[in-house]
């Protein structure tokens, strides 16, 4: 099993050197810093890991192994984000991370979804 990973310096990009993402043939490099999200959404450091991993594209047990837990528990940090985050799927736990990271302001609603 790998080491936790570091989220203030996952990578650096090829030509620039910050801090980014690799999702499938893309880099992302995000305009905040992952613990800025786990403050504003009061995430833990493994939740929003677990949600970079699923943007990834990373499957449930390549997750686990990633973060060193069993699937278990990492369905269980899986479920946590998404309580916090309010919603249901991981498209839009992703969604909301990822547009949070890229600089964009993510509040919460006071609307009620239309269902």
């Amino acid at each position: 099993m790998r080491a936790p990973m570091t989220f203030d310096k996952i990578e650096s990009c090829a030509d620039s050197g910050d801090v980014c993402f690799k999702v499938g043939n893309y880099d992302l490099s995000p305009q905040r810093k992952p613990s800025e999200a786990r403050k504003h959404f009061g995430l833990s450091h493994r939740e929003v890991e677990l949600l970079i991993w699923i943007g990834a594209g990373l499957t449930k047990n390549q997750i686990a192994d990633r973060m060193g837990v069993s699937p278990s528990t990492a369905d269980t940090f899986r479920r946590r984000a998404y309580i916090k985050l309010g919603v249901g799927t991981s498209a839009a736990a992703i969604a909301i991370l990822y547009s949070f990271l890229s600089g964009t302001q993510v509040e919460p609603s006071e609307l009620v979804p239309v269902v």
